[in-house]
């Protein structure tokens, strides 16, 4: 993964996390896909965020509708098949 995104977490400080993908989805919204590359026994965990964009900055928001969340899992596996 060459793609980078600094992050400020929640104490504060600043952690990069590689960018697995980001796409665009019919209802205008942008999401972020990254990790990490923390381990889960054989898996490496990934989070996924909706993108607001501010003057003041750009924001990383938790998906919480059960509807946005299903289209944003098949967008990624769509994706992650082709």
């Amino acid at each position: 993964m060459d793609k980078k995104v600094l992050i400020t977490n929640s104490q504060g400080a600043q952690v990069s996390a590689d960018v697995v993908m980001a796409f665009k989805l019919d209802n205008n919204q942008k999401y972020i896909v990254y990790t990490f590359n923390e381990r889960d026994n054989d898996n490496i965990k990934t989070y996924v965020s909706k993108i607001r964009e501010e003057n003041d900055g750009i924001y990383f928001d938790s998906i919480t509708d059960e509807n946005e969340w299903k289209l944003v899992k098949e967008a990624i596996m769509n994706e992650t098949i082709n």
